[in-house]
Order: structure tokens, then sequence, then C-alpha cells
């Protein structure tokens, strides 16, 4: 994301005060499922990876329908970031790269169904950001920060 302003920095700041993520998913017949996750974003908001089981139902889920929504939230709950788009199942080698860079893994919830440092028995959760939306439900409004596939506007001139 390229845009540089308050609201961008405010949406910035909130993710990457975040360890954790709710990731939100749609089965085949549209039911959401949601979850926590815990997240490594990039400072320009672009990448979002988590890891999990392959076996999971978010993977699934992703497998067949790969749009997905993460909401970051401050402590408070008086602002909350939705990071949105396209998402990959990372697995086997290309996912060394990531399983690396992942901060606090011995932790993860995950640990608990394998307790193995074997990567390749894990799946790498990557989504390419494609919608920003800054929101702030106490005081009813939302903004979009960023959308990647909205038309352009245009202006006329009176």
């Amino acid at each position: 994301m390229k845009i540089d302003n308050d609201v961008t920095r405010e949406a910035q700041q909130l993710v990457m005060n975040c360890k954790n993520a709710v990731l939100a998913t749609a089965d085949d017949q549209g039911h959401p499922h949601a979850t926590w996750m815990t997240t490594q974003v990039t400072g320009d908001l672009e990448e979002i990876v988590s890891i999990t089981a392959p076996t999971s139902q978010k993977v699934a889920e992703l497998r067949r329908n790969p749009q997905a929504e993460w909401m970051f939230a401050s402590a408070s709950l008086e602002t909350l970031v939705y990071l949105s788009g396209f998402t990959r199942i990372v697995e086997g080698e290309a996912a060394k790269r990531y399983w690396d860079q992942m901060p606090g893994k011995a932790q993860a919830y995950y640990r608990k169904y394998c307790q193995t440092e074997d990567y390749h028995k894990f799946a790498v959760i990557r989504t390419e950001v494609s919608k920003v939306v800054l929101c702030k439900p106490y005081a009813y409004k939302k903004t979009v920060v960023f959308d990647k596939h909205a038309k352009p506007t245009v202006k006329l001139q009176d």
C-alpha cells in the first residue's frame, strides 16, 4: 500500500501492534468461519502470513474459496482494521521461508496438535492484501483506506 496519510498510518500502527487477528473464511455454501490466528504482517500491509495445520477447516475452505478477511482490533475494541484479499496455502519447501520468519511459533496454539519443528507438517496461510478498511465502531465510521480493485472516481468540473 503506497498511500501515506494519517488514516493509513493509524491502520498500520494498529496492525503492527497486534500479534493476533481473527481470520474469516467461508465454506462452499457461504457459511462463515472465524478463528484467532497468530500473524506476521509486512509494514506496508501488503501481506499477512500465518501458520496452521494443513488439515484444518480454514485451510480446506481457503483451498475452495481463496478470499479471506483478517480483523485486527485495538485492546479497547474502539478501532478495528480489516485486511482482505486473495489467499494462498503454501506448503513444503516453499513454506520454509515463512516458517523461519514467524515469531513465537513455539507457543502457538496449533503446536498443541503437532509438537515438531518440521515445517513440512504445517501449512502457511499467505494473504495478498487488496483492501484495507479502518473502522471506528463507536463512532459508526468506516473508512476504506485502500482498495486495489476499486474503480477510479472521476470528478466532473462544474
